[in-house]
């Protein structure tokens, strides 16, 4: 019990710390983004093939130990409907950015790995499943804290497999 008690601390008093800095327009320290677009699902599976189309959103929160790398927690979903029922079909894992300037505008490169889901919402009933997801994807920062990125997302749960082309525009304070 101490050693989470100290955990949670530790934890604590970094993020505390660090949000004095997270506008200093450095990219080094705590980053917090997020982000919203659109793209196109392709889903697979034994008995079921679809092309779908989706409202995608993006999550980050983590640490950039310099102004050209990022590491993060990253939550990447798309939202779609299919046959009149509502699903949510994401990665939450562990991501990378990597910045080829370390200032200013420019690319990035940037993955991550982790958990995919996959929940239906269906009226007052709710289920969902867990696989294995990944992310590649490059990105331009086209003004401070503004960037526009595209990328890939695979997920794999159960017999289903599904390929979403993402396109968002993110919001990052760092």
């Amino acid at each position: 019990m101490k050693l989470k008690t100290y955990a949670v601390v530790c934890v604590s008093v970094l993020v505390l710390a660090s949000q004095l800095a997270a506008f200093d327009g450095q990219r080094k320290g705590f980053i917090l983004g997020g982000g919203a677009g659109g793209g196109s699902l392709s889903w697979s599976e034994p008995l079921l093939d679809f092309s779908k189309g989706f409202f995608a959103t993006d999550f980050i929160i983590g640490y950039a130990p310099s102004n050209s790398l990022e590491i993060y927690y990253t939550n990447n979903v798309n939202w779609f409907t299919y046959g009149g029922e509502s699903y949510l079909l994401g990665v939450s894992g562990v991501g990378l950015t990597k910045y080829l300037n370390r200032e200013g505008k420019g690319f990035c490169i940037l993955g991550g790995v982790g958990v995919s889901v996959l929940s239906l919402y269906s009226g007052y009933y709710t289920s969902s499943d867990t696989g294995f997801g990944a992310l590649a994807g490059v990105g331009y920062d086209f003004a401070k804290h503004w960037r526009i990125q595209a990328g890939v997302m695979y997920t794999s749960i159960h017999e289903s497999t599904s390929w979403s082309f993402r396109g968002t525009i993110n919001v990052i304070a760092f």
